[in-house]
């Protein structure tokens, strides 16, 4: 066990974790900081992805899964960690995506508005790569940043 710093909302603070616990945060810190088209080799060959950040809004506008959002979709995408911790080989983590709508997410044409919101999401890191996530963002909040009226019927 040794004394780590890890990213919180409160600022910097600092806790116990192992030695695997502490590379794990470290993991995904640069995961997180990667561009989308580049985090490829910080994932197991058998990556799986539960959950995708912004799935219904992904079906409301016909793009399921993953591919809701590359490198073109938030071209000056910035994610920004608000609270980042690690117990065995789990990774909890809040962060906030930050930039301008230029290119399609999911599904959605690009509207050139700005993009501040919250997403959260757990990883399961098997030795020095991530073998599973699951994300959650706030699907409501982006569609309001967006100007978009989801078209649900009754």
């Amino acid at each position: 066990m040794r004394d780590h710093k890890h990213i919180s909302l409160f600022g910097p603070v600092t806790c116990t974790c192992t030695d695997q616990e502490a590379a794990n945060l470290d993991l995904v810190t640069r995961y997180r900081a990667a561009k989308v088209s580049d985090r490829g080799p910080f994932l197991a060959d058998d990556f799986v992805r539960h959950r995708a950040g912004f799935p219904h809004i992904g079906e409301l506008f016909g793009m399921e899964g993953a591919a809701g959002m590359n490198d073109e979709s938030i071209a000056d995408r910035q994610n920004i960690l608000i609270e980042l911790t690690a117990k065995d080989d789990k990774v909890w983590g809040i962060f906030r995506i930050v930039g301008t709508h230029t290119g399609t997410v999911y599904g959605i044409p690009p509207t050139g508005n700005p993009i501040d919101t919250i997403e959260a999401a757990l990883w399961r890191v098997e030795g020095d790569v991530i073998k599973e996530a699951w994300y959650f963002g706030d699907e409501l909040g982006l569609l309001r940043q967006l100007d978009v009226t989801p078209p649900v019927g009754g």
